[in-house]
This record gives structure tokens, C-alpha cells and sequence, in this order.
């Protein structure tokens, strides 16, 4: 995954107001707040495409309703038909929602959490 990719995805949780980190939370926390990882697959065709599950992690002491505000959200900006599309110099990316599991178990009664997942493809300019 590009350096591309993983600032197309802190650009489009930005510009909808929600908080987000790679990998893991450094600050103070401020809810509900995201965190976010991938896993690579080895590509099928000869087109140049790379393709990403890129697995955004939901937490908060408020509601769960807090979270699926936030998941409507990231649902509207990665449209999972039209999706979010960056250009940079040297890649394409198409970002959309995937699915959502909800109630995810976090062993602390008071700390919510969800689990959203969003497919990325990559095209690299050679």
C-alpha cells in the first residue's frame, strides 16, 4: 500500500469531521475516534491494480448510536458503487465501503466498538 493510499483515507475521514489515526491512537483520546489497518492481495490480472481491505476501527464511551452516525458517514463518502477517487502523481485510487460489524467485544463494558471495512484499488502509473 502507497504512502498515497493511507493519505486518501486521512483526507476522506478529514473532510467529514471524524477523528482518525493510522494503526493505532497517539493523543488523548476524543470519541468517538477510528483507527485504521490493511491486508494486501496478490493481484489477479496484469493491469496493474492493487487491491486493499483497508479495516477502519470504531470506538467510544457515548452511545452506540455515535458510532453509526459515524459509519453513515464514512458509508456517504466511500459510496460503496461510486466510491472516493484521488489522483496523485504516480497512482489512482478508488476507495469504497465495504460492510460494517457492529457490537464488536472490547472487554471493557463502557468502550463501544465497530469494526467498518472499506475495499481499495490501486492503479500505479509506471
Amino acid at each position: 500500500m502507497s504512502k498515497a493510499v493511507l493519505n486518501a483515507v486521512k483526507k476522506g475521514m478529514a473532510t467529514i469531521n471524524l477523528n482518525y489515526e493510522y494503526q493505532e491512537w497517539t493523543a488523548d483520546p476524543v470519541y468517538p475516534y477510528f483507527t485504521g489497518g490493511y491486508q494486501e492481495f496478490e493481484p489477479l490480472n496484469e493491469d496493474g491494480m492493487q487491491e486493499t481491505s483497508f479495516i477502519l476501527t470504531g470506538f467510544t464511551r457515548g452511545s452506540y448510536s455515535d458510532l453509526e452516525a459515524a459509519r453513515e458517514k464514512i458509508e456517504k463518502k466511500f459510496n460503496p458503487i461510486s466510491g472516493y477517487k484521488v489522483s496523485t502523481d504516480d497512482s489512482v485510487v478508488a476507495i469504497f465501503y465495504a460492510l460494517a460489524l457492529s457490537n464488536v467485544p472490547t472487554g471493557d463494558a463502557e468502550l463501544k466498538k465497530i469494526q467498518i471495512n472499506l475495499t481499495i484499488k490501486e492503479w500505479k502509473v509506471i
